[in-house]
């Protein structure tokens, strides 16, 4: 990539010592979702993290503002401009596991490394898009629009924090989430979570005892552990991924659903399915769901949970699919594939969205990006479902550059202080091309 700009380098050095003790507090904020309390609808650890941006965000001489206990914001520019430029990331963060070399809560740095919960995911790049504006107001320039940076607590566990904030705030005229990949996202798949159930009627459910694992919709999980009613214990063990990643993944259910195919009776019959339809696969072929155009790729699967209940069996996935598909092709098309007694339940779906690539700050911004990085602009389209999802008029522009791929949702989450300063720089060239 090409070098930082020494213009900009120079703007980030005279400050670095200061803006790595911002990320340091802030990522030592342990901002999972927890039960809802007062003022805290998504529970302590995101509204300590939103209170500490607020705080910051008035020390370093922005306007501030929160709604619906859950957004908060920084704003400069015009306070009377009717309409704004917004950017909109997360400071709620997934749990940890015991996959950490590195104390989660803490930025540790290795050299040109940074590792901690949340610093790619999303503090790091939202923190880069305040400081970038910041630096901005340093300079001095005069600002001709208005532009809102946008705190929210509750992108990993459904965005319910957008609709009370739309509830009580206008949405932006136009803006960026920084919660994705560069170059600049005009297409996110559809997305569509399901459970499939089979009621076991005939008592071979009694063959097994129990089966365990960090099973969890947001990556593929590297542990199982199957117990037979022979008193045999099988661990199994792989490697995580996120869930959109499924091919980084050492997926340990696949191993699972074989072992337990070999099971008799409708138990068996439950694993035998799995193991032949869904398998290790990543793209959905084997129930015919090998969808795909040239805009968004392949069907995307991700297998990543089996659980054992009173009377049944469930098998959990995820599945991202190509723009040009429609959620009702794809469970018309898996309904067909199910076998007798077997039922789908859907626990969250979002259709694909578009946006227009023409408009005219998609444009600039990926001049932008060109010109920062000497890497191709082309606006593209993701398998990850952003915060463009739930508020109006956003795009998903960054943090991860070409390459850089299965770093969130696990241990030793990572991002590169050079990266961190790139980064910075685009979003310090794209705001200052929107604002003056």
């Amino acid at each position: 990539m090409t070098p930082i700009n020494p213009e900009f380098q120079s703007l980030f050095n005279a400050h670095e010592t200061a803006f790595l003790t911002y990320f340091d507090q802030l990522v030592q904020i342990p901002s999972v979702n927890g039960h809802a309390t007062f003022e805290a609808p998504f529970g302590i650890g995101p509204k300590r993290a939103l209170d500490y941006l607020l705080r910051l965000s008035a020390k370093l001489g922005f306007r501030t503002g929160r709604a619906g206990d859950c957004v908060g914001w920084a704003e400069a520019g015009p306070v009377d401009d009717p309409e704004f430029f917004g950017v909109l990331g997360h400071l709620d963060v997934v749990d940890v596991e015991n996959d950490w070399h590195y104390p989660p809560f803490k930025l540790t740095r290795v050299d040109d490394m940074l590792y901690g919960r949340g610093t790619l995911d999303n503090k790091g790049p939202l923190l880069a898009t305040l400081l970038a504006l910041f630096l901005i107001k340093e300079q001095g320039v005069p600002l001709k629009h208005r532009v809102r940076i946008m705190f929210g607590t509750d992108e990993e566990s459904g965005s319910r924090d957008i609709p009370r904030y739309l509830a009580a705030q206008p949405a932006p005229a136009a803006g960026i989430t920084p919660d994705c990949k560069f170059p600049i996202v005009y297409g996110e798949r559809g997305l569509v979570d399901l459970t499939l159930t089979a009621k076991i009627t005939d008592g071979s459910l009694a063959q097994l005892k129990s089966l365990t694992g960090p099973f969890d919709r947001s990556y593929l999980p590297d542990q199982a552990t199957v117990g037979l009613a022979d008193g045999t214990v099988t661990k199994f063990v792989g490697k995580k991924a996120p869930s959109n990643a499924p091919d980084m993944a050492d997926n340990v259910l696949p191993k699972v659903v074989a072992q337990l195919s070999q099971l008799a009776g409708e138990t068996g019959d439950f694993f035998q399915w799995l193991a032949g339809k869904i398998g290790q696969q990543v793209d959905g072929q084997r129930l015919g769901l090998d969808f795909e155009d040239a805009a968004s790729g392949k069907l995307q699967l991700s297998f990543y949970q089996v659980c054992l209940e009173a009377g049944q069996l469930t098998a959990s996935i995820s599945m991202r699919y190509p723009i040009s598909v429609t959620e009702s092709q794809l469970l018309t098309q898996l309904q067909s594939q199910l076998a007798p007694k077997m039922a789908v339940t859907i626990n969250r779906s979002f259709p694909s969205k578009l946006s227009d690539p023409d408009q005219p700050f998609i444009h600039r911004f990926s001049q932008i990006y060109t010109a920062d990085t000497g890497l191709d602009g082309t606006p593209v389209t993701t398998t990850g479902a952003t915060y463009a999802r739930a508020m109006p008029n956003i795009v998903a522009f960054g943090p991860s550059f070409p390459g850089q791929k299965g770093i969130a949702h696990k241990g030793d989450e990572w991002l590169k202080l050079s990266d961190w300063q790139l980064m910075m720089n685009i979003y310090y060239d794209c705001l200052l091309s929107e604002l003056t």
